[in-house]
Order: structure tokens, then C-alpha cells, then sequence
């Protein structure tokens, strides 16, 4: 289920010269994505495509969910059936507890969004794209803490119990660099429970905003993994997007 975003600030723990990031101000994920658009069921090893037809719409909302079951799926961005532009890997141990929700952004037209269902037949999802009518996730978060990650680079993001979700933005700030990264979550002793594997052609243009679900009572870590080389870096933001009572301190890792 998609939160409604908090807006208790955290305390960045980095080391000297850290301080309090402002808390963003508004949603960025759109809470009705599910009857907004017709969801579809994606069989094992089969492939469903959104067509949006609507050259205004700049991004949709892509939303995963099953009935407890794992997702492998594959997810693209086709312009034309030569030129995808955007495409990720995504995971998620238990698309009931933690489902995928992800912003793709289209600032070009004609676009399909495209997802295929790697897992076997055994383990079918459903899945929504949907325009959030919201703005992009850059204008929520430009003001916020974010980090820069070089090429090569590992970061990581340990929050406590009391975060229900998280939320990710990838964008570099110069230039049109592409993005190759991956992102995951980890609770308990380095088990992977959600993951994305992200590459842009022009992460200016299509950067990645992801919201992550956090529950149990363990420590989650986020780790942020800059798969480029060292002339393509990006700029990270990692904060909570929903938090129960008393938000803790967020650590940075190396």
C-alpha cells in the first residue's frame, strides 16, 4: 500500500559537517494508482505493455503487488522498437509486504511502459501503470540531503524500525550521463529483500524514483550502488517517506 509522506526531519549522521536535512514537503507517489488505471495479472514468463497515449503526460506510476509471492520482473521504456531508454530489474522477496512502486519518467512521445514477468509460472503478479498527476520527484527533493556517488562507488543507509518506508531518487546533475546502478535492501545479516538493477540512457532526462517498503522491528540498510565508471556519477537522495512514532537517526555508510 502506497504512504502518504511524513514530514518529521531526520538527523543525517555522516561525520563532520552533517546536518539536519530538510524533511520534503510534499507526495510524490500518487495513493490511487490501483483504480486509476485497469491493472492487469502478469502471468510466468509472459509480457504485458501500457501504451500511454497522451504526449502531456511527462511520467507514470509503475505498482507491482502479489499475494505474497516473490517478483522477478523486467521493465522498460520503449520510445521506439529501437530506442528504450529506461530499463530495470526489479525484485522483491514478498510483492505483499513490500511492493514495487516506482516513478518512470516520459518526457518523450510515443511511449509504452513494458513489463515482463521472469518468474515462473508459479508465481504470477499484478501490475499498474498509471499517471500520478503529481510533480516529478526532483522538484519535491532538489532541497533535501543527497549525496554524490562516483563511479565504482558503494554507499549505504541504515534506518531504524520506526521508518515504514523509504524513498530513492538517482539523477545525475550535469550533462546527459547515463545511469547504471543498482539499489537494495538488506535486513539481517546482508539478506537481499528488494533490489533494483537501473540503467538510463540519459538520467537527466529519465532519472529513477523509487519508494521502498521498510516494515519489521530489525535495522534496514539501503545500499546504493554506482555500477559506472568513474565519469558517470549521480546524485543520491535516500530519506524516509513514511515514518511511525518518534523518527531515529538515519546513519550514512561507506
Amino acid at each position: 500500500m502506497l504512504l502518504a509522506l511524513a514530514s518529521p526531519s531526520f538527523q543525517l549522521q555522516a561525520g563532520a559537517g552533517a546536518r539536519r536535512a530538510p524533511a520534503p514537503a510534499m507526495s510524490v507517489l500518487a495513493d490511487n494508482v490501483w483504480s486509476a488505471s485497469q491493472p492487469a495479472r502478469v502471468e510466468g514468463k509472459t509480457l504485458k505493455t501500457w501504451d500511454i497515449g497522451d504526449e502531456a503526460i511527462a511520467r507514470a506510476q509503475l505498482s507491482i503487488k502479489s499475494s505474497g509471492r516473490p517478483v522477478h520482473s523486467r521493465v522498460e521504456l520503449w520510445h521506439t522498437p529501437s530506442y528504450i531508454p529506461t530499463k530495470m530489474s526489479v525484485y522483491t522477496e514478498d510483492a505483499n509486504v513490500r511492493p514495487i512502486d516506482c516513478l518512470i519518467e516520459t518526457p518523450k512521445h510515443p511511449k509504452t511502459v513494458a513489463v515482463f514477468n521472469e518468474g515462473p509460472m508459479e508465481f504470477p503478479f499484478d501490475a499498474t501503470v498509471a499517471p500520478t498527476g503529481l510533480d516529478s520527484a526532483y522538484a519535491s527533493l532538489a532541497d533535501a540531503e543527497n549525496r554524490n556517488v562516483q563511479g565504482g562507488e558503494i554507499t549505504s543507509y541504515v534506518f531504524g524500525s520506526s521508518v515504514e518506508s523509504v524513498q530513492i531518487l538517482l539523477k545525475p546533475m550535469n550533462g546527459e550521463r547515463n545511469i547504471k546502478a543498482r539499489i537494495e535492501l538488506t535486513q539481517g545479516p546482508n539478506q537481499v529483500k528488494q533490489s533494483y538493477e537501473i540503467y538510463a540512457s540519459s538520467g537527466y532526462k529519465n532519472p529513477f524514483y523509487a519508494v521502498i517498503q521498510t516494515p519489521g522491528v530489525s535495522d534496514s540498510t539501503i545500499r546504493i550502488i554506482n555500477q559506472n565508471t568513474v565519469e558517470f556519477p549521480f546524485n543520491a537522495w535516500v530519506l524516509p517517506y513514511a515514518t511511525g512514532s518518534g523518527g531515529p537517526a538515519v546513519q550514512l555508510g561507506r
